[in-house]
């Protein structure tokens, strides 16, 4: 799987310095992306995903990130 360019998703941030600069969610970098998507695409509703991981971040902010992991999924398919 390639990996996702999160540079279009407003709901991530990447900080040089912080995290070596790796996209984070923006409201709460101490949880990877790839595990709100993996618990995404386990099943779990983005409100789910907020609740089990204690996050601080809106729902939209986890649509958000999911959304535009699978649009680049989709596109890589092509």
């Amino acid at each position: 799987m390639m990996p996702i360019d999160w540079s279009r998703c407003p709901a991530v941030r990447a900080t040089p310095g912080y995290q070596s600069g790796a996209p984070a969610l923006r409201d709460d970098p101490r949880v990877s992306l790839e595990t709100i998507v993996g618990n995404t695409d386990s099943g779990e509703t983005a409100k789910q995903v907020i609740e089990n991981l204690g996050l601080k971040t809106s729902l939209q902010d986890v649509l958000a990130i999911y959304s535009c992991a699978q649009r680049q999924r989709v596109t890589s398919l092509v």
